[in-house]
């Protein structure tokens, strides 16, 4: 039988999932009440908080704190309730700025709140040594590079896209850049196993054409990304348009599931390498 979900996909108990599920809930109801605008410089001051859910997933994996209080709450580190608990923080930041009526600038403040919690999880995690940074560090540069690229053919193909998207179009091409760079670092170079199953069919796909033992099999996934990226920034033009808020918070959940597996990928191999 064909496996959907990824391998480390798993739910809490039922008590743990009702507790995160009805804060969640609750914090989004909050601050949809307030009518918030999503624009690029609230999307982009989300990015952070992207890395820091992606930290809290490595934290799980790692075991980090075993038996102690970390350990208690490791059920929200897993796969894919990190999401939603990456969310419940950010959420009571957004929460009080909103309370304290700092609307104006609530960007900066989650940007730099969210910067200080993913360098937060940082420290803990790098007391467990670092083994590979280095693929970390060149996974991100090369997906940035590889993804100001793309963007720039993009809106030379059409510039309407870059002006009806702008920052947050350059930030979805740049989650499927980073998910599938490191995604092919992991797989080609540190010998890690692809836990999505659709992932791995493409892996597989490419580790048995002739070029595989030349360059490895990950350049299909880096480019089947490519091609799913600019298919979204493309198909998305219309929709933020037509309905600039509900098409954005999708293309937050785009960035989010590119972004965050993508960090995940260069954080692991720098902590478990």
């Amino acid at each position: 039988m064909f496996q959907i979900l990824p391998a480390d996909f798993g739910i809490p108990n039922t008590s743990q999932s009702i507790l995160v599920l009805v804060c969640f809930l609750g914090l989004a109801a909050f601050i949809w009440k307030y009518e918030v605008e999503i624009n690029d410089g609230i999307i982009m001051s989300l990015v952070p908080w992207m890395a820091f859910g992606a930290s809290l997933r490595v934290l799980g994996v790692i075991g980090v704190g075993e038996g102690g209080p970390i350990d208690k709450i490791s059920f929200l580190f897993g796969n894919p309730v990190v999401y939603l608990s990456t969310f419940i923080i950010l959420g009571c930041v957004w929460a009080i700025i909103l309370i304290m009526g700092r609307d104006q600038i609530a960007a900066r403040i989650l940007l730099f709140s969210g910067m200080f919690a993913f360098v937060f999880v940082m420290v803990i995690l790098s007391r467990e040594g670092l083994t590979h940074p280095v693929w970390g560090i060149a996974g991100l540069g090369i997906s940035v590079v590889v993804s100001i690229l793309v963007w720039e053919g993009i809106k030379i193909k059409n510039e309407e896209v870059s002006e009806v998207l702008g920052s947050t179009g350059l930030l979805v091409v740049v989650g499927q850049v980073i998910d599938g760079i490191s995604t092919a670092i992991g797989v080609d170079i540190l010998n890690f196993s692809e836990q999505t199953p659709v992932s791995k069919i493409i892996l597989d796909f490419g580790s048995s054409l002739p070029t595989a033992n030349i360059i490895g099999g990950g350049w299909v996934f880096i480019f089947v990304k490519i091609v799913l990226a600019i298919t979204l920034v493309f198909l998305f033009v219309d929709y933020v348009k037509e309905k600039p808020l509900s098409a954005r918070i999708f293309l937050i959940v785009m960035i989010s599931i590119g972004i965050g597996p993508g960090i995940h990928n260069l954080i692991l191999y720098s902590v478990a390498g």
